[in-house]
């Protein structure tokens, strides 16, 4: 077994792990201030119940509900920066359950009232202000009931959750994207070229091993898949930063006191192109996200761990 093929993949996808990590980091931040997740919650019950162009801005008095209104929280701890970025229909929930959106439809189309009468809520279907083929679909699903509105919520429950587990495959798709494009700035940042990496592994027993110990150390640590800082509004970047060279052993990094004679060395265009290409390798690396460096980390210590009994009795 090439144990040194090994050692130079498990300090790669170590590294990986830790971009990965710091990348998660700016996502979250990204979403946080963007409302992503409530931007798309939002627009994915806006195509499942109003037609945009006929009737725009019904989906915010959708929103007036006190179910849905009182259920989006501020985007930071700060209450001037809140005062700055959340204007009304801002501060908007990223989840909303089954029953909180059955009830709040319900309300939507009884203005206000509660009624369980599945004759009424045909009436009042046929006079809310929906889309098309989303009355259609409401009235087959009262006729699936069979005149039983415990039936009926169970029908709305399911086509919101099918909906919902859409919409999250829409945002994972979105964030992916974002993460490429982060990934390729982190990447330049601090040095994270895929190609240059894989050399110093090669070439440095020393580094090699180091990264070796450290990433076994996370694993040991660490047993489940990192996740995303619960208040990384508050999380100093600079820190991370630092965190992130300290635990690559200085693999990440530029080199200090880059002077012209440096740059016309190294990047001529075959050089530029190379870099670019590491650049890149590592880009869409970090777009794989954590949880995918950190289970495949694991499988390779398992791996090397398994095989050194076997390497040292031959």
């Amino acid at each position: 077994m090439n144990f040194k093929l090994i050692e130079v993949a498990i300090g790669l996808i170590f590294v990986y792990l830790l971009l990965s990590i710091f990348a998660m980091v700016f996502m979250e931040m990204i979403s946080t201030f963007l409302r992503m997740r409530g931007e798309l919650l939002k627009s994915t019950i806006e195509k499942m119940l109003f037609n945009k162009n006929e009737n725009p801005g019904k989906i915010n008095k959708f929103y007036d509900q006190p179910l849905v209104l009182f259920l989006g929280d501020d985007v930071t701890t700060w209450s001037f920066l809140d005062r700055f970025i959340s204007k009304k229909f801002k501060k908007l929930p990223s989840y909303l359950k089954c029953e909180d959106f059955y009830s709040t439809f319900l309300t939507f189309i009884n203005d206000e009232k509660f009624s369980d009468s599945l004759t009424e809520i045909d009436d009042k279907i046929s006079a809310a202000p929906f889309a098309e083929n989303t009355k259609s679909h409401l009235r087959f699903l009262i006729q699936k009931s069979k005149g039983d509105v415990v039936n009926f919520k169970k029908e709305i429950s399911a086509w919101f959750e099918e909906c919902m587990t859409r919409a999250n495959t829409w945002y994972s798709r979105k964030v992916q994207y974002i993460l490429l494009f982060l990934g390729f700035l982190i990447a330049v940042s601090v040095n994270g070229d895929t190609l240059r990496m894989i050399q110093k592994l090669n070439n440095d027993e020393k580094l090699r091993n180091e990264l070796v110990k450290s990433a076994s150390d996370y694993i040991k640590e660490n047993p489940d898949a990192p996740k995303a800082k619960t208040d990384v509004l508050k999380t100093k970047i600079g820190e991370e930063y630092n965190s992130l060279i300290s635990e690559s052993h200085q693999l990440l990094g530029w080199e200090k006191n880059l002077n012209k004679k440096y740059f016309e060395d190294q990047f001529d265009v075959q050089n530029i192109l190379v870099k670019f290409l590491g650049f890149l390798l590592t880009a869409i690396a970090i777009s794989l996200g954590s949880n995918f460096w950190f289970d495949l980390l694991k499988r390779l210590l398992n791996i090397r761990t398994l095989g050194k009994p076997t390497q040292s009795n031959q």
